[in-house]
């Protein structure tokens, strides 16, 4: 079962790296995938924001505020690793993503229910496992420039940990941190800092730490030199030999994007379904009794 899985999750990870479509949309679709989740999220938190007044945020806003949400993560990643961020000199990503997004502006604009709770729901059910692979191949898109940067980033479990987590969670923050998706920016705590108990931060905040878990699991796997006393510590397990790859690369992504897909997979079960199982007995006994 785990080698059948392992596999379905490695050709996975291949199919995201392919083109849309290798003449009209030349462009990976892990790319494109995230481009048009985080607009369909950014749109839903801005017409929330602008509920109550009814008003359209500006285009300009529009655009830079989703622009925001999507590459925070990379420019703070590539920032603290000293590396210039893609969108500084490739048109690539500006293709891709406000492509997407202006497509996807066309089309809720046609059809509003796809902004609805109940839709959106259904996205985060049905897609969590492609959310992994995307959220994975981000991470570990990330983690790969380790070679480009300083030394004693190289060897470093914490470094591996935090670029894992900004890479995950990076734009989310940022843009939550500024309400980018309202008319007028401004700078607030965190929404994940304002969870009151440990459980619900836990929740709030697993796209900061489950991005630092994919760097974890496909470091270890892939062997890595910060790792090494990790690959030390699993071996007593059965783990490999310490210090070589336990996985190929395609393997060890699957893995960890298998790992992710069980936290969101239990995220979004919590979330949109778990307490929904408990109504209809309480309905039904209010109905007898009435009667």
């Amino acid at each position: 079962m785990a080698q059948v899985a392992l596999e379905q999750l490695s050709n996975g990870i291949r199919f995201i790296g392919q083109p849309v479509h290798a003449t009209l949309f030349p462009y990976p679709i892990a790319a494109t995938v995230h481009a048009a989740r985080i607009s369909i999220a950014y749109q839903a938190n801005a017409r929330a924001a602008t509920a109550s007044t009814g008003a359209k945020l500006p285009w300009g806003t529009y655009i830079a505020g989703y622009l925001v949400m999507t590459w925070g993560g990379t420019v703070l990643t590539h920032h603290l690793l000293s590396l210039p961020p893609p969108m500084l000199y490739a048109t690539t990503p500006y293709i891709i993503y406000l492509t997407t997004h202006l497509l996807l502006t066309l089309l809720t604009s046609l059809v509003p229910s796809i902004l609805s709770p109940s839709f959106l729901a259904l996205l985060d059910t049905v897609l969590f496992p492609l959310d992994a692979l995307v959220r994975t191949g981000a991470v570990t898109g990330t983690t790969a420039q380790f070679t480009s940067a300083a030394a004693p980033l190289q060897s470093s479990i914490i470094t591996y940990l935090i670029i894992g987590a900004l890479a995950s969670a990076g734009g989310g923050l940022t843009a939550s941190t500024l309400s980018t998706w309202s008319p007028t920016w401004s700078f607030s705590t965190p929404p994940v800092l304002r969870a009151p108990t440990l459980t619900a931060l836990a929740w709030a905040s697993m796209d900061i730490w489950g991005g630092a878990l994919v760097a974890a699991v496909h470091a270890t796997l892939t062997g890595k030199v910060a790792f090494h006393g990790v690959q030390g510590l699993v071996q007593q397990f059965g783990g490999g030999v310490v210090g070589t790859p336990w996985m190929s690369e395609v393997e060890a992504k699957a893995s960890a994007a298998g790992v992710l897909a069980v936290c969101f997979g239990l995220r979004a079960y919590r979330t949109h379904w778990a307490g929904k199982t408990q109504v209809a007995p309480a309905t039904k006994g209010a109905k007898t009794k009435k009667q």
